[in-house]
């Protein structure tokens, strides 16, 4: 699996040259492009270490059987390769995670500075009001947006912090470049949405 401190790897699993999956390395939701939606009121497939979305038919019955097996991502790639699966990574294009950090080494970071130090403490001080001591991602976004504290354990989240300290918080449902898409039109929602209060002004998970 990867690292704290590396960008979550991404894969393209291909068969016959036609795309069968795309797959990262965190826990998330399994979503079928070549299937009608789920009805109403049912609950999203949900994986452990994988977030992935299924894009060959004939495929996809194999490549589940092989997520439920696999213990991590490692060995789901090592037995889709086994299969036959074309495996091609994905270079992250749209952000590099700095360092893994604890609520903890936000203390005596002074106020108002506007430095990439005091938006993660920003960040750190709404996860520690409902969490203790979080441990995150730091992912610094492109174009000087700000930053994403990523906390990759189910029910987690990311919270973008903007350089004015504006903030964003999606729940793990919603992919990471739908979060920032979204952050980047300006989309912010209050301190509560963290707890779950408010959710209105989310993006929605992609489909």
């Amino acid at each position: 699996m990867n690292g704290a401190s590396e960008v979550t790897r991404r894969y393209r699993l291909l068969r016959g040259g036609r795309v069968a999956l795309e797959i990262r390395g965190e826990p998330g939701l399994l979503i079928s492009t070549s299937v009608p939606p789920l009805p109403a009121g049912t609950s999203p497939v949900t994986h452990s270490f994988a977030t992935a979305s299924f894009q060959l038919a004939e495929a996809e019955g194999e490549l589940g059987a092989l997520l439920r097996e696999s213990s991590d991502l490692d060995a789901f790639l090592e037995a889709a390769a086994g299969a036959g699966y074309l495996i091609q990574f994905i270079e992250p294009t749209s952000a590099q995670v700095r360092r893994p950090l604890s609520a903890a080494a936000a203390d005596g970071v002074a106020p108002g500075t506007g430095s990439t130090d005091r938006l993660v403490a920003v960040g750190l001080s709404l996860f520690a009001e409902h969490t203790t001591d979080p441990v995150v991602n730091i992912v610094e976004l492109p174009d000087g947006l700000g930053i994403c504290l990523v906390h990759a354990v189910r029910g987690g989240g990311k919270i973008y912090v903007a350089p004015d300290e504006s903030t964003l918080f999606v729940g793990s449902a919603v992919d990471f470049d739908a979060g920032l898409g979204a952050f980047r039109d300006g989309v912010r929602n209050p301190i509560r949405s963290v707890t779950g209060a408010d959710r209105a002004a989310q993006p929605e998970p992609r489909r």
